[in-house]
């Protein structure tokens, strides 16, 4: 830049382009000034930002306010916001930004967000953290639960499950994130927000010496019109009608739990959060509770239900997210997530295993064979299709082999659950 060019920025003029050194000086320190107050203001309009969702609070609208500056660059994110639910810039931490991603026993691959449904989604979360002094119980946790389905939140004893809950219905501060259920930001417009939603949180509580159908007279009180309606068709629906006027405290476990679901269906949720619904239940208890979860999600309602019980909830949800030490390391169907995990097997019984897998090593059709009871266990590589089963029962028949029975071997959600986190099994 020269020196006539630095005056007229300043607003000067080039006098017939006759400059003294002391005027190429000034200029020099006032465009100098200018740069290093202009940093300044920068670093003190980013620092007077509010946290969490304050300026969503203070327009009162789902979505936050334009920013100031709009030509000021934003940091670079790893993807765009899923649209319907942006995120202010005061919950983009350069920290989280620069976090690793979980790290699992297996190396989970990098989560996939699903692409949003039509009807939007009944929980979402972006970034949602909290802590407790050292402590990150909720990690960078981005969450989509999709409507009309039965979704657990799945992970061991103290994974954050219970903090993740307490935290979307608004009962402890997030530190950064945004989130929404049904579609309405939460804390931002909480209110509304739960006016649509049933949960339970730990355990329901109710006053022993109260009959059950009083104690949902107290809770309906306090709904509105309306509620007092639905006492009656809820105990039906939880099989508690024929013993509504029996004391809570001579309610089992299992009762209280359903009662619990009944004093949720009194606002006639879309939406139902329930925590560990199947603790303290017997095997006919959870039969129960598992049946009632599916005629709810068939009326169209979500049920979102956090658990340690993996065989549970791949018998009651539809799909799952996986959570270890805080964090999602995976989401999506339960099918899609097990039969994605990795390669088929295949279970053979067969007159001569030995023979078997000698023919099948020759063949190269396989990425391992392993002697099993009466037969051997093929591990076809990842990626391979049916025909490729099929394949490994002709190579057999054509080599003399008698092929007794052959099929499968389907993965568990419990083998894919230990395969992907790390704090089974670790000291704590």
């Amino acid at each position: 830049m020269t020196d006539q060019h630095r005056i007229l920025a300043l607003g000067g003029h080039s006098g017939g382009f006759h400059f003294g050194g002391g005027g190429i000086l000034l200029a020099v320190l006032v465009v100098a000034g200018l740069a290093y107050f202009g940093v300044r203001s920068a670093g003190r309009r980013r620092d007077r930002r509010p946290a969490i969702d304050e300026r969503w609070e203070r327009a009162g609208t789902d979505a936050p306010p334009a920013e100031p500056h709009p030509a000021e660059p934003h940091p670079a994110e790893p993807e765009p916001p899923v649209p319907g639910l942006p995120v202010p810039e005061a919950v983009r931490t350069p920290e989280a930004a620069r976090r690793p991603g979980p790290v699992a026993a297996a190396g989970p691959r990098p989560i996939r967000r699903p692409a949003r449904p039509a009807g939007g989604w009944a929980v979402e979360a972006h970034g949602l953290t909290k802590r407790f002094g050292t402590n990150v119980a909720v990690d960078d946790v981005d969450l989509q639960v999709p409507r009309g389905c039965a979704f657990g939140y799945l992970g061991p004893n103290g994974a954050g499950k219970t903090t993740l809950i307490r935290t979307l219905l608004g009962l402890t501060h997030a530190d950064s994130g945004t989130m929404a259920l049904l579609g309405v930001p939460v804390p931002g417009e909480r209110s509304r927000a739960l006016a649509r939603v049933g949960a339970i949180v730990d355990e329901p509580r109710f006053h022993g010496h109260l009959t059950g159908q009083q104690n949902l007279r107290l809770l309906a009180a306090a709904r509105g019109p309306g509620a007092g309606e639905r006492i009656g068709p809820a105990l039906r629906r939880v099989g508690l009608a024929g013993r509504a006027d029996d004391r809570v405290a001579a309610y089992s476990m299992g009762m209280r739990q359903r009662l619990g679901v009944a004093a949720c269906l009194l606002g006639d949720p879309e939406l139902l959060i329930l925590d560990e619904p199947m603790n303290g239940l017997d095997p006919a208890g959870m039969h129960e509770m598992r049946s009632m979860i599916k005629s709810l999600v068939g009326e169209g309602r979500t049920v979102m239900l956090s658990s340690h019980l993996l065989d549970e909830v791949e018998r009651t949800c539809d799909a799952v997210a996986i959570v270890d030490r805080g964090r999602v390391i995976r989401q999506g169907s339960i099918d899609e997530l097990v039969r994605g995990a990795g390669a088929r097997t295949v279970r053979v019984d067969c007159s001569d295993p030995q023979a078997a897998a000698r023919l099948i090593d020759e063949a190269q059709i396989a990425a391992g064979t392993s002697p099993a009871d009466a037969g051997l266990t093929v591990t076809l590589p990842g990626g391979a299709s049916r025909e490729a089963v099929a394949e490994v029962n002709r190579r057999l028949v054509n080599g003399g082999i008698s092929v007794y029975r052959l099929g499968e071997a389907q993965t568990s959600l419990e083998e894919w659950f230990l395969s992907v986190t790390t704090r089974l099994g670790e000291q704590q």
